[in-house]
């Protein structure tokens, strides 16, 4: 008999905790700041710090997943996400205790932002360990269409959660950690073996050169996100005359599912140069066409081409995270450190333009700032190619050497 943690792990335990983890953590990141807002009148300007630190915690504690697991490895990889989790729904708890103490929530932010850092590269290495190639692009494709639609349903139920008063959202997502914790019984101890052999041959040549470009991607493409959000409302009066524009708003989150759930039922983009091409171009292309649109038919067309860069660009670098690192711990923790960072980056370039802008102009700095970061973001994604390129060109170049007879 093969011993359970040989094989990978059931994909329905992976998705069940997938599931209610992405519905507490977007319960948890929304609440935070509206509660921030509404019950403790913060600023602006104070829930922009606040998220930038909890931008900055929960990069760090990704980055660091790994070698909490490899210190704890002698309980198991399941005991840690178990501690995560446990320390998820107390951090969703704790503001319930001292509703008027604003000395409670920021431990409470910041326990949080750690705990669902920790929790996301222990959970991505569950889902890609000992599956490799078409089987992991499938497996990654089912924890794309699992998050997505629990986060959407995070934002559908905030506000009829919220009836029942301001910190009842906590509870949510209190009730999400906890059912995701119940849900890692079903888990084996460790992630599945990954057989370096398999991995190897799954890997295609230019697959580091493919994740070093996506890395410089996917923090641009938070980034941009971050900028994008708080403007939307105020673009969507303008073009639709004061009306709020419906439903227009989440068409760039269903733009996403859709490029995901494509990514998953198919197989040509992996490997392919193009897809990463057109996932940057496609961030930039809409956000500009969100900016300037004149009408709501243009500014949603901006932001249908805005979630089909999001959705190609993250499947992408989580695909070539987790098969360049051999779906450990480490990868997954990688992956999210550099969305942490688009956290943390993303209100910076707002206090930022605020700190050097007049009122009138901080929008105007804000957007600038904003390009500039995408313009670095496509340099640094373009070294990687042109490293590609020359040694594609050492490889076709190179003398075939043949064997004995």
């Amino acid at each position: 008999m093969t011993d359970r943690q040989d094989r990978p792990a059931p994909l329905a335990a992976v998705l069940t905790v997938t599931f209610a983890g992405s519905l507490s953590g977007g319960v948890f990141w929304q609440a935070i700041f509206f509660l921030t807002a509404g019950h403790y009148r913060f600023s602006p300007e104070r829930n922009l710090v606040l998220a930038a630190v909890m931008g900055a915690v929960y990069a760090i504690a990704a980055a660091g997943a790994g070698i909490l697991v490899r210190r704890f490895s002698a309980s198991s990889s399941r005991a840690v996400l178990m501690a995560a989790l446990s320390a998820w729904t107390i951090a969703a708890v704790l503001p319930l205790t001292a509703r008027h103490s604003e000395t409670v929530l920021w431990p409470a932010a910041l326990l949080g932002a750690a705990a669902s850092a920790v929790t996301w590269p222990i959970v991505e290495s569950y889902l890609s360990a000992g599956r490799h190639g078409a089987e992991m692009r499938a497996a990654i494709g089912q924890f794309n269409v699992t998050w997505t639609p629990a986060t959407a349903l995070a934002l559908l139920l905030m506000p009829i959660v919220s009836q029942a008063g301001a910190l009842a959202p906590l509870v949510l997502s209190a009730a999400g950690s906890a059912a995701a914790f119940a849900a890692t019984f079903a888990l084996p101890a460790h992630p599945g073996v990954h057989e370096p052999e398999a991995a190897q041959a799954a890997v295609g040549p230019e697959y580091g050169f493919l994740m070093r470009a996506a890395s410089w991607l996917l923090p641009t493409a938070y980034v941009l996100c971050a900028v994008m959000s708080p403007l939307l409302p105020h673009r969507l009066a303008s073009v639709s005359g004061g009306s709020s524009g419906g439903g227009v708003a989440g068409l760039w989150m269903v733009a996403r599912f859709a490029t995901l759930l494509m990514m998953w039922r198919t197989g040509f983009w992996h490997g392919r140069w193009g897809t990463l091409a057109a996932g940057g171009g496609a961030l930039a292309l809409g956000l500009a066409v969100i900016l300037l649109a004149p009408s709501l038919v243009g500014l949603a067309a901006g932001l249908v081409i805005f979630g089909v860069g999001m959705g190609l660009t993250y499947y992408a670098a989580i695909y070539y995270s987790l098969a360049v690192g051999h779906a450990a711990v480490d990868a997954g923790g990688t992956f999210e450190a550099l969305i942490g960072f688009g956290y943390f980056a993303g209100p910076l370039l707002g206090l930022s333009a605020q700190a050097v802008a007049t009122p009138a102009h901080a929008t105007s700095v804000t957007v600038a700032l904003a390009w500039l970061v995408a313009a670095a973001g496509s340099a640094g994604a373009l070294r990687p190619y042109f490293a590609a390129r020359r040694a594609r060109a050492a490889r076709s170049s190179a003398p075939i050497s043949r064997m004995p007879r």
